[in-house]
């Protein structure tokens, strides 16, 4: 039952949501069949005492103890169950989107022909989006949706219509360049992970518009025209005017769109550091205070494994030791529960090793269980780090034979495997110098120095330069 569909869909529910699905299939309206709501309650209460779900006759004995069990009928019902489960999130997904809730009204008083009604849910619906906070992508969107039909009911009128009209157009014009913008910077900000050349032959024209009449001042508009020229060019310029433009305006988009923003900002970064320039380290470290502090990098109250690590890194490589002592534990319980415990020992052995507390951080490293091949090899990474600093040199070089092996028997391809074999090159010829100067260290420096990828190339500068 672990791994069937049904069960990966109810486990993604809170339990708040479990409670109103169960009143959801209670409901003749949606449900007619009493079986299916006995099945869920069944599989509901071994997911809420965060047990292992059982086999699936399992399952059906403790649904219908008074039948034998049926592998035909359970799959019946399983398959309904799934059903109404995707039914039970479409619905409550309007809830999250008014403008979607208000457009579904609008189109439904169409439908029955009320017209009159239809011109007031047009109406209502204007006004709730105007008086709202988001000015994102949807909210042209919807807009100019609205105003379309406005204008559409008016045709009868066309005093009164060709103002409106005008309106129309200039919606259109908006709606139509920011969704290009937006387009043009999610492409951009991807090309390097698919090696790709993307098509934006567009963008001249979107920008000349964008330059004209002060369009720049709209959040979204703004938003992703700065984030364009930022990718395009490069320049700082672009980067902080995205920057201000998010701060000042984070309330005019919803959290998805927030989200792929502020990983864009991060991206560029990230870019940055990659060529060399380490004061972005501490935008970097800034920015993610700020999707913190807003939410934009929780999805759903959950923070995932990357961003907790990326998060940690930042902050120990600018130094803020407290602020990361402060979150660790503070998120710890933000990862799902599978990543939880690992993550947490590793980020705390980093924080003790950024603190010379070595024996606090080897503890940690020997007794987590690394399940990730990754974390795993960083983790290994990180005692040999250790054992250097304690002088234990025959434990590094026992150290590092094992790495070798692990490296051998485990399926770790392309860079991360030439990274860790060339971490454990340079490794080895460290140990093997003399102690005083002589030409091997100077070999060894330009070893380090030329060869890639190394990522722990700063360190071993630095062990080489004590």
């Amino acid at each position: 039952m672990e791994n069937s569909r049904l069960a990966q869909l109810l486990q993604r529910l809170s339990p708040v949501e479990r409670r109103k699905f169960e009143r959801f299939l209670q409901s003749p309206y949606f449900n007619t069949r009493s079986d299916v709501l006995q099945l869920f309650n069944a599989i509901r209460a071994s997911l809420e005492s965060n047990a292992a779900l059982p086999e699936r006759d399992a399952v059906f004995q403790a649904a219908f103890p008074e039948q034998s069990f049926s592998a035909g009928e359970q799959h019946l019902l399983m398959t309904y169950l799934a059903r109404l489960f995707e039914q039970f999130i479409r619905i409550e997904q309007i809830k999250f989107s008014p403008e979607l809730e208000d457009w579904l009204g609008v189109k439904a008083m169409q439908r029955l022909g009320l017209e009159n009604e239809s011109a007031r849910a047009i109406k209502k619906a204007i006004q709730r989006l105007e008086s709202g906070q988001l000015r994102s992508v949807g909210y042209h969107e919807q807009a100019y949706r609205l105003l379309y039909e406005h204008v559409r009911q008016r045709r009868s009128q066309p005093e009164k219509s060709a103002s409106h009209l005008q309106q129309l157009s200039q919606r259109l014009n908006t709606t139509l360049a920011v969704m290009c913008l937006r387009q043009a910077s999610f492409v951009l900000s991807e090309k390097a992970v698919y090696n790709m050349e993307p098509d934006t032959w567009f963008l001249p024209e979107v920008f000349r518009w964008v330059e004209t009449d002060d369009h720049v001042s709209m959040p979204a508009v703004g938003a992703y025209y700065f984030a364009c020229k930022m990718l395009l060019t490069g320049a700082e310029n672009w980067f902080k005017a995205l920057k201000t433009n998010l701060s000042e305006h984070s309330a005019a988009f919803p959290p998805e769109e927030l989200y792929d923003l502020h990983m864009m900002s991060i991206n560029y970064c990230v870019r940055k550091l990659n060529a060399g320039d380490e004061h972005y380290f501490q935008e970097i470290h800034e920015l993610y205070k700020v999707g913190l502090e807003t939410k934009t990098l929780l999805h759903n109250g959950a923070l995932s494994p990357l961003s907790y690590y990326n998060i940690v890194i930042s902050g120990l490589k600018v130094n803020a030791l407290d602020w990361v002592a402060w979150f660790i534990p503070q998120y710890k319980n933000s990862l799902e529960r599978r990543f939880r415990d690992s993550a947490y020992s590793f980020n705390m052995a980093r924080l003790h090793y950024a603190r010379r507390e070595y024996g606090e951080a080897l503890v940690l490293l020997q007794k987590a269980n690394y399940r990730d091949l990754l974390t795993n090899l960083a983790a290994k990474t990180q005692m040999l780090k250790i054992y250097f600093e304690q002088g234990e040199l025959e434990v590094l070089r026992s150290h590092l034979d094992a790495m070798s092996h692990f490296l051998r028997r485990k399926r770790v391809i392309g860079y991360h495997r030439e990274n860790y074999l060339n971490i454990i090159r340079a490794a080895k010829r460290l140990l093997a110098l003399p102690p005083q100067k002589s030409p091997e260290r100077e070999q060894l420096r330009q070893f380090i120095l030329s060869t890639d990828p190394l990522t722990e190339r700063k360190w071993f500068l630095e062990v080489l330069e004590r």
